[in-house]
């Protein structure tokens, strides 16, 4: 592992030393952007679900009106206060934007929750094709807008409210930053991508370098697209593309993660030096060992573990000095 600020992000970063523990779990586990059926993949992708589940103060299940129907929100509640105490992470799951749900997702919450103090507030868009985007870039500036609204009686500090997510979530966390920026939204106190799918990777060293056998396939980013936007959709906009973005300046504090065996290693690290060079605070955390998906896999690597605990861990002081 390696932590840089926005003065010595390096030019680079790579994949070396793979976890072993992971490599050999991953031989079995399930595949995102597989050639399988969009429904065969949400099935498979159950193997997520730990049948022993680490410990968690409590959980509350909610249901916000959004602006396309009921969003369901799992929170957790850590059982103890921790550094971020008084504050909260609005979390949107990865998978593509066609997989992913609350059960999938429910052990890696409850360790951030846990380590970091916060609540966090777990959120279970509408996946694709059934919707499309912006539908799920939409819920989650809802969920975020609704939680700035609601801190106080939830007993949050509206200035301790950060928004993270992974892969495609990540994704949503630097739109919905953008677009929160641009539209004289709330502001977050912080922004906590990871693994984040800033741009398609097709032509990056990365894509080519981890095209199968690393959780996800690079071409199915393909499937991904097809899948979420509708025919005719420019897709190099910002608010899809967030790397193509013209300005990133002012925008909310980030801590930013990378993983070496992961298509999507470049793009994100290309994002964490556009958002230092536009004069942005930022943490970024590489993962050379490690694969995309990490946060789900601490049942089956100790390395995936000791790297959620550490982004809790980051997040937590993070929100304590907001």
């Amino acid at each position: 592992m390696a932590i840089y600020t926005a003065n010595n992000i390096p030019n680079s970063v790579e994949g070396h030393d793979k976890d072993p523990e992971i490599a050999a779990w991953l031989k079995t586990g399930p595949v995102l952007g597989s050639h399988k059926p969009i429904y065969v993949q949400r099935r498979e992708h159950d193997a997520f679900i730990d049948k022993v589940k680490p410990p968690i103060g409590r959980i509350e299940h909610l249901a916000l009106d959004g602006p396309y129907g009921t969003i369901p929100v799992r929170v957790f509640y850590p059982s103890k206060p921790g550094p971020g105490d008084g504050g909260a992470l609005v979390y949107l799951h990865g998978g593509g934007f066609i997989v992913g749900s609350l059960d999938q997702f429910d052990t890696a919450m409850r360790r951030i929750a846990e380590v970091s103090g916060a609540q966090v507030y777990l959120v279970d868009y509408k996946l694709a094709p059934e919707y499309q985007w912006p539908t799920q870039m939409d819920e989650g500036e809802f969920v975020v807008r609704w939680l700035f609204e609601n801190a106080s009686q939830r007993g949050i500090d509206p200035g301790r409210i950060a928004l993270g997510g992974d892969s495609a979530g990540g994704n949503m966390t630097c739109t919905i930053s953008l677009k929160l920026r641009d539209e004289g939204g709330p502001k977050l106190a912080l922004q906590m991508p990871l693994y984040p799918e800033t741009a398609m990777p097709f032509n990056t060293r990365a894509g080519v370098e981890n095209v199968s056998g690393g959780y996800v396939d690079t071409a199915g980013v393909l499937l991904f697209v097809w899948e979420l936007l509708a025919q005719g959709t420019d897709y190099s906009q910002t608010y899809i593309t967030p790397l193509n973005a013209p300005d990133l300046s002012g925008l909310p504090p980030a801590l930013l993660v990378t993983c070496g065996y992961d298509m999507l290693r470049d793009v994100g690290h290309a994002y964490a030096q556009k958002l230092a060079a536009a004069g942005n605070d930022i943490t970024y955390v590489h993962y050379p060992e490690l694969p995309h998906g990490i946060i789900q896999m601490t049942t089956h690597s100790k390395k995936c573990l000791d790297a959620t605990n550490e982004i809790a861990r980051l997040l937590g002081e993070r929100l304590h000095l907001a």
